[in-house]
Order: C-alpha cells, then structure tokens, then sequence
C-alpha cells in the first residue's frame, strides 16, 4: 500500500506540477519542446518503476496521465507501456494501446507479437505478424525470434513456422546467429528434426555451441540417441567444445535404446573434460545408465561423485528400484537419510517401484513407516506408489489400508486399487470399489475398465462384466480401441463366445492380439472353416499373423471332416513362414493324426529340426490312436536316445499304444520300467491304461486282481475300462459287478448302463433289459443319438441312423443297396443279435445297414475320386456289424477307409483293419 502511495504521489505532484506551467497556453516552440521531452522522460521513469515492481494500477494511472498529456500516440512511450502491459499479464490493456497507435515502429510490432507468443496466443501473433508485412515495417531479428516462439507445435510449424522461414530467407537474416538458433528451436521443439538440420547446415559460420546443444537435445529427446551421439562428435570435430548442457541434452532417458555404446564414450568425454562427477552430468549419467540397464555403471558414476544432492539419491534409488533390485534399493535409501539427505516424495515414488516387489514386502512395510513418520504416506503420489507396491506385492490388505487412509484421490490412485485386486482374482470387490469411485464423484476413464477387467477376475464374472460394459456405453467409451479390447477380451476369457464376437465385429481398428483370441475362440467352438476365413480376413487387413494365430487355429477342439483343411492352414502357416516353428509344427503334426493323415502327421515330424517333449508326446500319442503300437514304441525309443526324459502323458501314450495293439508284455514292461527306471509315480490315469492292457487282451481276471491291488482308489473310468472289456469278451458275472463300481460313482452316466445293455443282448439275457431301461428312465437321462460326418469339398456332412434328411437321400440310400448286394457277394451276413426284437430279420438287416458310419461310406464313394482315402467321423464306438461291413467296402470298391470312431482309428484296406479286430 505504501509503494502505492508512493507512486501515486509522485505522479499526482508531476501532474500539478504541468498543469501549473500552464499546458495548452501558448509558449514560444523552444519552452514547448522541452517540456514535452521532460513530460516524456516522466512517463518514462514511471513506467520502469512500474516494470520492475510489476505494478499493474500503477501503470493504468500512468495511462490515464499519458492520455491527459497527449502522449497516447508517442510511440516511445506507448512501446515502454506496452511492456509493463505484457509483464503484468495484461494482454487486453496492452492490445488496446497498440491498436490506438497509428505510428508504430518495428519495436512495437515486435513488442506486440513478442507479448502474445509468450501468452500462448499464436493466432493473434501471426495476425499481428501479417499485418505488420502487410503496413510494410521490415521486421528486424528480434521480430524473428519473437514470432518463431509462437511456431513451437508441429501443427503451428508446418501451418506458418516455414512461411517465416521464407520470409527470414527473403530478408537476409538467416546468417544472424540469434535468428537462426530460434529457427532452430522452432524446428527442435515441434520435431522437424530434419528442418533443423538443415537450418544448423545453412548457418554456417554462425552457428555455435547453443545451435549444437539445442539439435543434440532435440535428436536425443525424439529417442534418436546413436544420431544425437553422431551430431556430438561432429560438434567437436568442428572445433566446438560440449559443456554442461551439451551433456545433460544427449543424456537424455528417451534416447535409451541401444543406447549403451554411444553412452559409455559420452561418459569418457566428460571424464576427461572433468564434468563427470559434477551434479548435473553425473546425475544424467546414472539415469542414463540405470534406464539402458547399466545399473553397475550406474553405481559407478554415483560412488565416484564428490557431491551429490536428493536428485543423485533418487534416481540411484529409483535406478535400482528399476532393476528390479528391491533390496539394494532400499539399503540405498537408508544411507541417504544416515548421510544427512531428507527423502521427498520423489524418493518414496522411486524406490516403490513395483518392479521392486518381489519379495519386497517387509521393506515395503519400512518404507511404509518412513513416509507414514515424514507425513507423506497418504499423500497422492506416495500413498498411490504405497497401493501399486502393495497390490503387486500381493498385500491387498495392507493396499486397501492405505487407500482408505488417503486425504485425496485421483482417478490414477482408484485404477490402482480396482487393478490390483482384479489382478488378484476379486473382480466382484474391485468392480464394487468401481462404483464407489462412480458415487465419489470420479468418472473412470479407459485404463479404469482395463484395469478393472483383468483376466484373471473372470471367475464367475458374467454378471458384473455386462454391468461394467453398460457403464463404459454410458460414459462414452463404448467406441474406445483399449476399452473395446478390453472386454472383448474378458468375454472371450470368460467364454461368453456370442458377445465376445459382436464386440470383435463392431472394433474399428484390431490388433494382432484380438485377431488372435478371435480365431482361438471360433477354433474352441469347433467351428475350423470360419477360423480359417477370420485368419484370411486379417490377412487381407494388413494385420500378419503371428505363430500364435497357427497355434490358435490349430484347437484340438476344431470339428474336423477330413485332412484338408489341415493342409490348407498348413500353407497358409508356410508362406508365413511359421512351419518350423516348434508349437505351430506340433500343433499340425496333432491335427494331421486327429484329421486320420498319420502318414503326413509322421512326415511333418522328420521334417522338424527342433522338437520338445510335447512334440514327441503327440507323435506317440498319434500313431497310438492309429493302432500303430510297434511304431510308437520305437518313436519312444528314438525320445530316449534324444535324452527327452518322458512324463506322465508319454506314459499314457506309450500304455495306450500297448493296449491298442494287443502288446501286452511290452505294456507290463513299460509300466515297471515308468516306475523303477524313470522315479515316476504313477496316476489313477496311468493304472486305467494298464486294465485297458489287460482286459483288451482277455486277462479280465488279472485285470480284476490288478483294480483291487491298486494303491490309490479306483475311479468311475478304471470300472468302465474293465465293463467295455468284459463287453469285448462276454464275460456277463464280471461284467455286473464292474457295472455295479461304476454305477454307484457315476449313477447319472448312461455309458455304463448302455455297455451292460449291450451284453446282455450278446448273452440274450434279454429279461434283463426292462430293468435296466427302468433305471435310465427314473433318472431322467438320455442317450447322446450316435452320428457320423464326412467332409466333400470343404463342407461337412453328418448323419444319424436312418437319416432321410439329407438331400441326396435317395441316391446315398441307392447306392447302399447295391453295396450291401455286393457284400453277401463276398458272404457277408448281417449280425442282428444286438438289433432289437419284436422286428423281422430284413428289418434288422435295414436298420444295421442304414447306420449313420455307412451313410458316410456310401456319401464319400459317390463324391471322392477313386484314388483318395475315404475319411469319415463317429462320435461313439463303431459297432461290430459296421467294423466288419466296412473292411468289406474297402475290399470290394478296392478303396482306402479310414474311420475315427469314440477310442481310436481303423484303417480299412483290402478287407482287413489296421486294429486286427482288436478294439
């Protein structure tokens, strides 16, 4: 108030003090011009005395006096005015006073300009630029620099920036060194980094050690760090010698990618200019080295400086931390505070890095009481860094006490919170915590739905994650690429497949992941062909494909029809270039042996030049499935001697491959050996196989001995394994009891009364069957209805028992006949023993010879070139009726059958199977 006084009087007696000499009576020229050069000089000292105290009412007083005087179009004044206007803020007062002044000079289009660049009002700038060009006032280099400070955005740059670069061109000033280092900020600072090359070449001479740092600093902040390293040296091989800045600009972090060479030669210049262990380059220098993960290097330049301030302190701390050295980090901020060097929220947020948390939690917790004793726990930045460190530390408690105790939150602090305990599997609690964030009045943003729709919450999610979309549609975010993504994402985990899908087909822009989850989610459906036209439709987007996609596409679940489709993803997977990819190779070398082409599965497999166990497993474990049990004993030999020590699934493989070919001393052997030469253990799975072994091969009673010896207990499979071969060899008193097992485990299967129904139509204890048929009615189970399929020309056909719907019905029922003629040529007679009674015996004969496998048959012989394997699907086990019409089929058509029932392969060729009637 006093300074106000004191300025006001001055100007209140100045005023007087005229008024008394009489302004605006007439005076002789000479006494008039000097007092207007003394009034000038006045308004003058007024108004530095009101720049420097930045004394806005000050300065209207001397503008209302300037106005009563007549000085309003002085311009020596106006530009002093227009000055303190721009100082003090006022960018409105000092627009007025310039656009009242009709002669302006070059210094007050430049102070007019220079005052609304450094506002941040560039339009307005230019304007006035435009203006000034337009009137003629050549602008001189101060004008330059002033406009050029306007230009710093890439858009700004590109829309006017090289429109002055012209005009500067155009008026000779570019030679000017200050001109040309604004030019050159100009380019630097909107990232026209090659621009700014080229203005640093044209300065020539007048370059100097500014230009050098401002486009060394411009290239290293742009992350072109080996670029900024090459400018350096040429810096000096021009003679130029870095200094601090130099240093500290190309030591910059985002320049961090393969950065480590050119940084380790930056350090030894420095060293030998002797700035190595000075604050500022050292301080660059550790960063530097901790972000390129040189932390030893780090830790150097740290030992060896002489002085060091809380910034050396936190980024070694926050360097460490980085690096995942939780530990040293942390001893690193104990020394800090012994060596007298208070820690600052800086401090806490570097060492609660959540990089740092693996087995950090106890020094977390003192961390914790340091920042809770300085006051800073339930700060924003401390107490969310407390949140993250927790949360990732698996401390959800200790996370939750501290959000609760934070005076305040940010959007950031809640994401945090709702992330961490969705990470750790409590979706319902970190989607509650998401409405109360709603209800505190915080609107969540993209990363609060990523955060919040975490895969790992998906248990039981379906409820909150559609309520959770119907708050992202609400807020705007329904069209968000992350948040789209996001819970896409979730609906695929949780497999919801419908949503999931109309998600994937509203998504503007997808990534290579989505593509991904998309076609593994179709492949899990079973549906191949629609895999394979969405890996085509990402092909033809631009997006490659990945090996992931191949693996993706590749679902054991895939329906498949028939080996071609197998070979078409097989292409697609060889022009990308992933054939000998180790997971894409064996996911094919599965599907081939799954699609009936062990032939091209075994091929596939010599091919590989790299295999793991899982590798050798689905060789083993395919040639099992094919009956090839010889072949995939010596497939396990070959494993051995590559010294890929077997698992619990090669075991299988191996006991199932035994099983299948009726090798029952190569099966017992197999098993001791799993046990006493490999220190395996054997699971209920693995004693399953051996019964399957023994009961295949009409060992029942042994088979029996070996269940009641078993030293864990027996499950519904082990009973079901020794029912189906009591089936096999008519063994009805075994049988019983073995359903008996079965029955009491799993009453509401249907297999177990369907095997025992069966035997006893073989035995015709046909007395039997209402009891049974009683029992499957009172628990209210259904029979799953047999079917076959065959795929002809990329589409799959399926049919059920005397199936008319099809539309060649006729002709496949046709087509039929004359097979079955053609087989009681060859003294084929129809078994009807398990038809059911009360029919005729031609009846009987149509309904065996109408079941759904030979629908199949009779389809594929009409459609696939004579020459071409004929591939047909079942979903339960083929009957024996079927078994041995269809080793007739291929004997009389002289056609290859390959027939992939419930358990296993046959290969029909020449009237014989592959299986040996054994199955």
């Amino acid at each position: 108030m006093m300074l106000w006084l004191k300025t006001s009087s001055c100007l209140i007696f100045r005023v007087l003090k005229n008024s008394s000499h009489g302004i605006g009576k007439s005076q002789p020229a000479a006494s008039m011009h000097i007092q207007n050069a003394r009034t000038r000089n006045e308004a003058i000292s007024n108004l530095k005395r009101c720049y420097d105290e930045r004394d806005l009412v000050s300065t209207k007083q001397v503008h209302d006096w300037m106005m009563k005087s007549g000085m309003e179009q002085d311009t020596l004044v106006v530009n002093n005015l227009l000055r303190v206007y721009i100082k003090c803020g006022s960018l409105q007062d000092a627009r007025q006073a310039f656009d009242k002044l009709v002669k302006k000079s070059v210094i007050t289009w430049t102070t007019m300009l220079g005052g609304l660049a450094q506002q941040n009002r560039p339009e307005d700038a230019m304007q006035v630029f435009n203006r000034m060009c337009e009137e003629g006032v050549q602008p001189d280099a101060v004008t330059y620099m002033n406009i050029l400070k306007a230009c710093t955005s890439p858009a700004l740059t590109f829309k006017w920036g090289k429109q002055i670069h012209a005009h500067i061109r155009s008026s000779g000033l570019e030679a000017d060194d200050r001109v040309g280092n604004a030019l050159l900020k100009m380019y630097v600072k909107s990232g026209h980094l090659e621009d700014a090359q080229q203005v640093l070449i044209e300065m020539g001479i007048h370059r100097d050690a500014i230009s050098w740092n401002m486009i060394i600093g411009g290239y290293a902040e742009q992350g072109r760090g080996a670029e900024a390293y090459g400018l350096f040296s040429q810096m000096q091989q021009e003679g130029f010698m870095p200094d601090e800045v130099t240093y500290v600009s190309i030591l910059n972090p985002r320049a961090q990618a393969g950065a480590l060479k050119w940084v380790k030669e930056v350090h030894i210049h420095a060293l030998k200019a002797g700035l190595a262990s000075g604050l500022r380059v050292g301080n660059s220098l550790i960063h530097m080295y901790a972000k390129v993960g040189s932390i030893e290097d780090a830790r150097r330049v740290f030992d060896k400086m002489m002085y060091r301030d809380v910034i050396t302190w936190n980024v070694m701390i926050g360097g460490l931390a980085d690096c995942c050295l939780g530990n040293e980090a942390f001893s690193l901020f104990l020394r800090m505070q012994n060596e007298g060097f208070k820690a600052n929220s800086v401090t806490y947020v570097n060492i609660l890095n959540p990089r740092a948390s693996a087995e950090g939690l106890p020094w977390v917790k003192e961390v914790h009481n340091h920042a809770l004793n300085a006051g800073l726990d339930s700060g924003l930045r401390v107490g969310s860094a407390l949140v993250h460190m927790y949360a990732k530390s698996g401390s959800l408690e200790d996370a939750r006490k501290v959000f609760d105790r934070m005076v305040t939150r940010d959007v950031i602090t809640w994401n945090v919170m709702i992330g961490g305990l969705a990470e750790q599997g409590h979706g319902h609690e970190a989607f509650s915590l998401f409405l109360k964030m709603k209800q505190g009045g915080f609107t969540p943003d993209a990363i609060t739905f990523a955060s919040l729709l975490n895969p790992n919450s998906s248990e039981g999610a379906l409820g909150w994650v559609k309520e959770a979309h119907r708050h992202a549609l609400k807020a705007g975010l329904g069209s968000n690429v992350r948040v789209g993504t996001a819970f896409f994402h979730m609906y695929a985990k949780i497999s919801k497949y419908d949503e999931a899908r109309k998600l994937f087909d509203r998504m503007v822009d997808r990534d290579v992941m989505t593509w991904n989850v998309i076609i593994g989610l179709v492949a899990e459906q079973g549906l191949g062909y629609e895999a394979l036209s969405l890996l085509l439709q990402m092909q033809r987007g631009g997006v490659l494909p990945t090996a992931t996609t191949f693996v993706n596409i590749l679902n054991p679940r895939v329906r498949v029809g028939g080996v071609e489709w197998v070979t078409e993803v097989h292409r697609h997977a060889s022009e990308a270039g992933f054939e000998s990819d180790i997971r894409v190779g064996t996911s094919l070398i599965h599907m081939y042996a799954k699609s009936g082409s062990i032939e091209e599965a075994q091929r596939l497999f010599n091919q590989m030049t790299d295999r793991d166990l899982f590798t050798w497993n689905v060789m083993i474990g395919g040639l099992a499935d094919h009956g090839l049990g010889r072949e995939a004993l010596q497939m396990f030999e070959q494993m051995m001697a590559h010294d890929v020590r077997p698992d619990g699934i090669t075991h299988v493989a191996v006991l199932s491959a035994c099983s299948h070919a009726g090798l029952v001393e190569e099966g017992r052997h197999h098993f001791k050996a799993s046990i006493q030469e490999y220190d395996f253990t054997p699971s209920v799975m693995h004693f399953n196989c051996m019964v399957d072994l023994l009961g295949r091969a009409g060992h029942l009673e042994e088979a029996r001995l070996f269940i009641d010896n078993m030293p864990i207990e027996p499950n519904a499979v082990t009973w079901k394994t020794l029912l189906s071969a009591c089936r096999i060899h008519s063994d009805v008193e075994l049988a019983e009891l073995a359903a008996e097992e079965v029955l009491k485990r799993e009453p509401e299967d249907l297999s177990g009364y369907l095997t025992l129904s069966n035997i006893y139509r073989a035995a015709g204890k046909w007395e039997e069957m209402p009891r049974l048929r009683s029992m499957v009615q009172g628990r209210g189970i259904r029979k799953e209805p047999g079917h076959s399929w065959i795929e002809v020309n990329d589409k799959i056909h399926s049919f059920v028992v005397g199936d008319i719907s099809h539309a060649e019905t006729e002709e496949i029922y046709a087509e039929l006949k004359i097979l079955t003629e053609k087989l009681k040529g060859e003294g084929y007679i129809p078994d009807t023993q398990l038809v059911l009674r009360g029919i005729g015996e031609e009846e009987k004969e149509v309904a065996l010879c109408s079941h759904s496998e030979r629908l199949a048959i009779a389809y594929g012989l009409m459609h696939i070139p004579p020459g071409k394997p004929i591939r047909i699907f079942k979903n339960l086990r083929v009957c024996k009726d079927c078994h041995t019409a269809t080793k007739l089929i291929s004997k009389v058509t002289g056609r290859e059958i390959v027939a992939r029932d419930a358990s296993r392969f046959h290969h029909f060729k020449d009237g014989t199977c592959s299986c040996g009637d054994y199955w």
